[in-house]
């Protein structure tokens, strides 16, 4: 098991999504106890929680839609936001154990002597943990 990471350190001086963020590794690692080797997956997870959690004040604070640079009506931009942080989430519920059917995989992988992190298939738990931070990130192609 490993620290809870610096929030301040990503967020600066915004303490509210600093506590989403903290109470997201709290309320994960109450749960299940994350291997170092899946360290950078449980931040990213962390970080994903704490921009929607901040995402959906923007929208709470100014509405669904905004008046765009041309004048109408458009979307709240935390509208991609919360979308885009979202699949990255689900993904990483998924690569952590975070979800029933997750957490039942990895038990049962680790019954059967397998990694309880590995990804779907043959890739190991470095190429899991890649795929999702690509998917947070947009990458994904």
């Amino acid at each position: 098991m490993f620290n809870e990471p610096d929030w301040a350190a990503e967020f600066g001086t915004d303490t509210q999504t600093t506590a989403d963020a903290s109470a997201a590794w709290q309320r994960m690692t109450a749960d299940i106890d994350i291997p170092p080797s899946q360290r950078d997956a449980a931040t990213t997870y962390c970080l994903s929680v704490a921009r929607v959690a901040e995402a959906e004040r923007q929208i709470s604070r100014d509405g669904f839609v905004v008046t765009g640079a041309n004048g109408g009506m458009v979307k709240h931009p935390a509208v991609t936001v919360i979308n885009m942080y979202s699949a990255g989430i689900r993904a990483l519920q998924n690569a952590l154990g975070l979800n029933p059917y997750a957490s039942a995989r990895n038990k049962v992988m680790a019954r059967n002597g397998r990694e309880p992190y590995e990804d779907y298939g043959d890739a190991g738990p470095t190429d899991a943990s890649t795929a999702a931070l690509k998917l947070v990130a947009g990458l994904d192609g």
